[in-house]
């Protein structure tokens, strides 16, 4: 029955609320009594709803609230609807006004709003306003307030999530995927479409991300989801994508976990990564690493690494293979392989860089080993040990160079530095450390320094390459003649050195010297040419001779220079026989050479004069030497020795350049330019390029060539052969004019005249100086020279005129130009330049000369007649020299200095110092200088003023005999015991010079 009833009343329900409008009328009861039931439904929806109900009227009245559950959602008693309103926010306050009035115009809306309670906590409500209608009219609205604070919280909780998991995703570019596998969609966090490049869809397939999968990697990539999907495999898979935008290739890892639902996969969840950077940069490593290895393989030096020094090899390059002889298999499994290929007296040497190492410090050792092949090796290794932050040494870095090559040449240059290439013989170096070493121990020993006579005729002739071997024999033979004790040196060319320390006497170094001479007699025979040459030696002794290397070594070339003097092919001694002259010719010898180019040479101009009007119509070019220790060298001291020595050419060849420049430059400047005459050696004609030479000067500094004369002797035109006559006619050509330098001192001047024809013939001083002799010869001689000139159209140039005599008659005499004193000495060229801006000369016909006024400290005792001495050299620029003795005559002496007479041109200077020797009163004093002045006395003989330096006791006993000499002065008494000279000082020099030629 009670089922009964619920249905009936069931069906009321129903009845009342699905009632259709029906044309029937309804009973007034039953209508009262359904509105009854009616509006208690509604009340209880409003009382009984889990949410908050408000009903209002259409003015916005609260019919009814449930103030109960407004408590219980706030947590405070609320009176009034309005305290509410005050938690809301102005923004919720006006949209839920607004949803009121919407409602009341028939329409449902729905809000969430936050209230914030007095505590500040916030609640979110779902407000949905509902129209109340009656007969289609809007009477009151229904507000339902939701409580949906957890829920929003939630949704917060999960969005923050979202969020996080995005960011980490994006920081370690990975992105997360879901796969439905029955629905074939996929889905995907923000990253997962980043990297793919594809626009975020709510509806993504899983074929979509598929086509960017690289062709080379999509049928594995296939084959792997295929199987997830079929069999339920789990993978991990790599493979290559082109970005969806912009077409780059990105390396992709997958991650992929297959989840079941009735033993049926169902769902794929994975995560990929994008590894591009880290692939890419494996690559670059790789291909860095790579190129290493490759530079490594293909350099000449080895490299390899350990962890630790005693550790085996963790790689080694394939230079070590070469290096070592051992295939990389051996070094890498013997970690003790390398170690014994090491030479034992490297030991010391690996140990002391192992101790270095430990300490944390790089090094570089050098040592020997004995390879695979037996093959010795120098070895260059250097080892870096590499530390962590800690400073613990982690590994080991070395590298390792076969330096054998350079060590080769570092043996051959250390000995091509002590020996000489050619003849394997010590040189120079070495000759000079020997010497020092003996000088040092101070026991005897004798020098001889060998020179091959005429050895350049062979370089010339036959070449160079004869002339080599035939050192090479010459070394060897000079080596088999002497025991292993004699030392024996090449010191330059055709030079050798033999220091000889074991000997009885010096008659034994005498007797070696003969014997080799005797030995150079036997022909050297070199490629079939059958050579006979000549040596000549210079013999010195130490300590007697020289006390130091380069001392003797002079002593010993001076000696070698008088050797060469008296015919070659013999021995002298330096001592006794070295005199000042010999030593100046010597140094003068050694010096040439770097005279050029020191530019110690200098040009020096005397003016050739008409003598009827002084206008100068030309000059001589004169060269002067300003040796650094001997002063202005005239060149009558020096052009011997430069033919000797074959620098004449040079020298020639100079001074037509200098000639030239000045030429250029006077020109230049707007000179009257007077033309220059040049002696020219007859051997400079005989060596090749002469013509080319002078025309290259005169083409590159645009000269004139009749601005230029050469002056030759007869001698080198009686000598002429026919390709000197082309050289000559050749220069003629050029425009070049030509004097006969010294004429009618040859045999055929007359001869010359006509062959050679000359443009001007200068007549010889030797002529000029006996112009005044009675007998008149000179005269004649100079007069018919000079017809004979005119005659043939050729200038006269007279030489050497110093006086008034001679200048009187060569002027009456119609002589072209004079040359000599009366005008101008030989000048500087600052001074001819003055002299050509002038353009005439006075001759000088004064012949008095100047007196010299003797301006001395101490008294100076005037002998009555001169008296013997010698004189020699102790010392230059400071050093000490040994130099034999010279004659001298001395005129006065004072404890201040000495007045000597010599036939030497000795230099005026301080830095060389002189040792006189004399008897006195049968008192001999060795009195030591320097030159303070000097006068010429006539063209051989000089006067010289020495200056003192001695010591007060010498300087005591000197007084003493001066004072003995005066006292027999005033008693008109003779001077015993003293050397007098009372014959004319040339002849006492002359008759000096043939004693020490005999």
């Amino acid at each position: 029955m009670r089922d009964l009833s619920i249905t009936k009343k069931s069906n009321k329900l129903k009845e009342l609320f699905l009632r259709k409008d029906s044309q029937q009328p309804m009973n007034t009861n039953l209508n009262e009594e359904n509105n009854s039931r009616l509006f208690n439904y509604y009340s209880s929806l409003a009382l009984y709803h889990p949410d908050i109900v408000i009903v209002f009227s259409k003015d916005s009245e609260v019919i009814t609230i449930d103030y109960k559950k407004i408590h219980e959602l706030l947590g405070l008693p609320i009176q009034d609807v309005k305290e509410v309103t005050k938690m809301l926010s102005q923004d919720h306050c006006k949209k839920l006004k607004s949803a009121f009035y919407n409602t009341l115009k028939g329409n449902t809306e729905k809000h969430e709003i936050e209230i914030k309670t007095h505590s500040n906590q916030s609640i979110f409500l779902v407000v949905t306003f509902i129209p109340i209608k009656h007969e289609g009219q809007v009477e009151g609205v229904y507000l339902i307030a939701a409580n949906v604070t957890e829920k929003v919280q939630l949704k917060n909780k999960l969005t923050l999530s979202e969020k996080h998991l995005n960011s980490a995703q994006e920081i370690t570019e990975i992105g997360s995927w879901e796969y439905l596998i029955e629905e074939d969609r996929l889905y995907c966090s923000d990253y997962f479409y980043h990297i793919f490049g594809i626009n975020k869809d709510d509806c993504v397939k899983m074929e979509d991300p598929f086509k960017l999968v690289h062709p080379h990697d999509y049928e594995d990539a296939y084959e792997k989801i295929h199987n997830a999907i079929e069999k339920g495999q789990n993978f991990v898979n790599h493979f290559r994508i082109y970005h969806g935008k912009n077409q780059d290739i990105r390396y992709i890892k997958v991650h992929a976990e297959v989840f079941f639902k009735e033993d049926r996969p169902y769902k794929i969840i994975g995560i990929i990564k994008d590894e591009t950077y880290q692939i890419e940069l494996e690559n670059q490593i790789t291909k860095v690493k790579d190129n290493f290895y490759y530079m490594f393989d293909n350099i000449s030096s080895g490299i390899w690494m350990k962890k630790s020094f005693d550790g085996k090899f963790e790689y080694v390059s394939k230079a070590l293979e070469k290096i070592t002889a051992y295939p990389a298999k051996r070094i890498y499994e013997e970690k003790n392989l390398w170690y014994n290929m090491i030479q034992p007296d490297c030991y010391k040497t690996i140990e002391e860089g192992v101790k270095e190492l430990s300490k944390g410090r790089s090094i570089e050792v050098v040592y020997r080993i004995i390879n695979g092949a037996g093959e010795t090796k120098w070895i260059l290794e250097q080892i870096v040990p590499r530390k962590d932050v800690r400073g613990n040494i982690t590994n080991y870095f070395g590298l390792v160079t076969d330096i054998s090559g350079e060590m080769e040449t570092k043996e051959q240059l250390t000995y091509y530095s002590s020996y000489d290439a050619l003849t394997d013989l010590p040189n120079q170096k070495s000759l000079y450390n020997h010497l020092d070493k003996l000088c040092k121990e101070e026991s005897a020993f004798a020098v001889l320094y060998f020179d091959i006579d005429r050895f350049n005729i062979i370089n010339d002739s036959l070449g160079y390459h004869v002339g080599d071997e035939a050192l090479k024999l010459i070394g060897k033979r000079l080596s088999a003649m002497v025991s292993q004790d004699v030392y024996l040196s090449r010191l330059s060319s055709n030079d050798f050195i033999m220091v000889v320390q074991h000997y009885s006497s010096k008659q034994d170094i005498h007797k070696l010297a003969d014997n080799i001479i005797r030995e150079f007699e036997n022909p050297l025979i070199v490629q079939d040419y059958e050579l006979y040459v000549t040596t000549s030696i210079g013999i010195t002794f130490f300590p007697e001779e020289g006390k130091e290397k380069l001392v003797l070594l002079e002593n010993a070339h001076t000696a070698l220079y008088k050797a060469k003097k008296e015919g070659k092919n013999n021995y002298q001694l330096s001592s006794h026989l070295t005199d000042i002259s010999s030593y100046k010719k010597y140094v003068l010898d050694r010096d040439m050479r770097k005279a050029i180019l020191n530019e110690e040479f200098e040009l020096y101009f005397q003016p050739q004069v008409d003598p009827s009007v002084g206008k100068i119509c030309g000059a001589e070019a004169l060269i002067r030497w300003n040796h650094k220790e001997w002063g202005l060298v005239s060149p009558g001291e020096f052009i011997p020795l430069a033919e000797e020595n074959h620098m004449i050419n040079n020298i020639t060849d100079w001074v037509i350049q200098k000639v030239i420049m000045y030429l250029r430059d006077w020109m230049d400047r707007e000179f009257e330019v007077r033309p220059i005459s040049i002696n020219i050696p007859p051997i400079r004609f005989i060596k090749k390029g002469l013509l080319e030479f002078v025309k290259e000067q005169l083409d590159a500094y645009q000269v004139p060539a009749h601005y230029l004369e050469f002056e030759i002797t007869e001698g080198s035109l009686l000598k002429s052969d026919k390709k000197v006559i082309r050289t000559i006619e050749g220069l003629k050509e050029l425009g070049i004019n030509f004097a006969i330098d010294d004429f009618g001192t040859g045999y055929a001047s007359l001869d010359s005249l006509r062959k050679f024809k000359p443009n001007t013939i200068k007549i010889d001083k030797i002529f000029i100086d006996h112009i005044g002799n009675e007998d008149g010869v000179e005269r004649g001689i100079i007069s018919s020279a000079m017809h004979l000139s005119k005659v043939l159209g050729m200038k006269v140039v007279a030489e050497g005129v110093e006086k008034s005599e001679q200048f009187t008659f060569l002027k009456q005499n119609g002589c072209d130009l004079v040359q000599g004193y009366i005008y101008s000495k030989p000048v500087m060229v600052k001074t001819f330049e003055k002299l050509l801006k002038q353009g005439y000369l006075k001759a000088e016909v004064n012949n008095s000369k100047v007196v010299l006024v003797e301006k001395r400290k101490y008294y100076r005792f005037q002998f009555p007649a001169p008296i013997e001495g010698e004189m020699t050299i102790v010392e230059v620029n400071g050093k000490g020299v040994n130099v034999g003795k010279s004659p001298i005559l001395i005129d006065n002496i004072g404890i201040g200095g000495v007045k000597i007479l010599s036939t030497l041109k000795l230099p005026v200077n301080t830095q060389m110092k002189f040792s006189v020797k004399c008897q006195i009163l049968n008192e001999i004093f060795e009195l030591t200088g320097a030159i303070k002045w000097f006068e010429e006395v006539d063209s051989c003989i000089f006067t010289y003023g020495l200056s003192f330096e001695i010591d007060q006791a010498t300087e005591r006993r000197l007084s003493s005999v001066i004072n003995r000499l005066s006292s027999y002065r005033r008693n008109n008494k003779n001077i015993p015991d003293t050397a007098f000279v009372y014959e004319a000082a040339s002849q006492y020099f002359n008759k000096k010079l043939l004693q020490l030629n005999i």
